[in-house]
Order: structure tokens, then sequence, then C-alpha cells
């Protein structure tokens, strides 16, 4: 039996970083917003104890142990769960760019294995084993709009936003979160911000305040790789809802009313990076589904 499942990109349409935790890493408050880029994950059942990985384009990723896919694997073993799996993920969601595809490829495999191995793991359980390996894997588990708070693994889901238009802008190259981090000199947010999450919840009820967004880490991304600053003004020119870096970047993303807006302003906005144009997903299209592959039982 061969499954397949679909995993789509995030976007933080805010980011604090409001100080170093104890565990040493850094607290943070984000809001995230899944997007209709998408990397496919198919696996079917391998002898007891064969984890295999194949990556379609080979070369875009590691499939070495260190592998999200790889590890959600493991991770589920470790819980007493099946044999052996091969996998083959398609990957078009860009690395390095702070989209979240190896944290969405791990949410996949998690779900994927769950239904393959029959293992019958409550989404509990999965979210548990979820935030044992990284900060926004919890988050694919249901996708959609949320806020997350901790190191990024405690999620709140929020109602949906209405179906927006998206343009993402990917320069070439790939640029390191801890690298982000390491960089990051500036004073914290802690003073400057309330530290309750129901409080800044109350901030969203009704129409979302585009100009209170902003993400601590940008002015880190565009002043260390000015080509993402060029790919960032080149978006702000197209009179966004919003435009930011997602994440620890290196992409750039812009928000507007509709699609058909959005393919306007990728028109205007040159080819001198990889770009896709779509929308928002609202969690019931965001929320990782099993499907049997076809011409399988």
């Amino acid at each position: 039996m061969r499954l397949t499942i679909r995993v789509p990109a995030k976007v933080n349409l805010h980011l604090e970083v409001l100080g170093r935790r104890p565990d040493g890493y850094h607290e943070v408050r984000t809001l995230l917003q899944s997007i209709d880029l998408f990397d496919e994950l198919a696996a079917e059942v391998a002898p007891e104890g064969v984890i295999e990985l194949q990556v379609v384009p080979s070369g875009v990723v590691p499939v070495s142990d260190d592998n999200l896919v790889v590890r959600a694997a493991r991770r589920l073993r470790m819980l007493g769960g099946g044999g052996g799996a091969r996998f083959t993920l398609t990957k078009r969601i860009p690395v390095g760019g702070g989209l979240g595809g190896g944290s969405a490829d791990a949410a996949g495999a998690l779900v994927l294995l769950n239904r393959l191995w029959k293992l019958s793991l409550s989404p509990e359980d999965l979210h548990r084993s979820a935030a044992t390996m990284g900060s926004d894997v919890p988050f694919f588990l249901h996708g959609g709009f949320a806020l997350a708070v901790g190191r990024g693994d405690e999620m709140h889901p929020l109602p949906d936003l209405p179906e927006l238009g998206v343009v993402i802008a990917v320069p070439d190259l790939q640029i390191s979160t801890s690298e982000v981090y390491r960089r990051l000199r500036s004073e914290l947010t802690w003073a400057r911000q309330e530290a309750n999450v129901y409080a800044f919840s109350a901030k969203l009820a009704g129409e979302l305040r585009w100009e209170t967004m902003f993400n601590d880490l940008q002015p880190i991304v565009v002043g260390g790789w000015p080509v993402v600053a060029d790919v960032l003004a080149a978006l702000v020119a197209t009179d966004p809802l919003q435009a930011a870096v997602s994440g620890s970047g290196a992409a750039a993303y812009a928000v507007y009313p509709s699609r058909r807006s959005a393919e306007a302003a990728a028109a205007a906005i040159g080819t001198g990076w990889w770009t896709h144009v779509g929308t928002t997903l609202v969690r019931a299209r965001a929320r990782p589904t099993v499907e049997y592959e076809e011409g399988t039982s």
C-alpha cells in the first residue's frame, strides 16, 4: 500500500522575539498562515527497521538521519510504532526560505505513518511528537491561521482569515535560522509588548490590522543579505496589504486583497528571483490529509 499527503508552506504574518529562554531557545510570538504552495510526501511499508528517503529533485535536501522526515519515522518507532517505510518526497517549497518546508514535511510524515502503520495515535499524541522535532512542526498538523508562542511549538488556532492573494519571492540563496538568531543584537521585546497570549489574541478580533504586524528578524535579514532587501523593496512597491520577510528568510512575501491583484503584482516585480503566486489557505484546505495513491489498495 502506498499513501500520499500534501503539506503546505507557511508565512509569518507577525513575529516577535521576546527574549532568551532558560533552555537556550528564544521565546517568540508569531502569527502563522498557510499558503497554497505544497510539498508532496509518499510512503509505503518496508521491511522491519528499513527507513529510506528519496527526494525529488535529488540533492535539494539531505537524506541522512538528520532529515526531519526520517526523524519523524524514527520518533514514531520509538513510541512502539510500525516496522519500516520507504518515502518519496517531492520538494516544491524552497529550502532555507523561512517558509517551513522541512517542518511541514515532518508533520506530514507523522500523519502519514500514523495511517500507514495503523498506530491509532490521537491528535494529542501527534502534537507531542511534533513538538520534539522543531518549533513550527505542531502548526503544520493543523494549518490555517494560528498564534504560536513559547519557542513556537505552543499553538493556538485562530479563526480563518478570508482568502487573500499572496506573492512569494525567493532570491537564489539559503539563510540559516541559527545564523540570523546569532546576529540578533538589539534589545529584545519583553519590555515593549504584552506577554499575555490571550491579550494579544484579543487584538485579532475582527479585521486584522496589517499596520501593526512586524518581524523582529527582518532588519537582520535585509541588513545582512542585501538581495533580500531588493526583493522586499520590489514587493513593497506594488502597494500590498503587507510585505515582509517570512521568518528568518530568505523568502519575502506580499499579501493582497485577491489572487487577481497578486497576479498583477507578480508581473510587476520582475524575474530576478523565484516566485509563487497563490492564496492563503483556510484550515480545512491546509490540514494534511492522507490519500491512497492511484492504482493501490
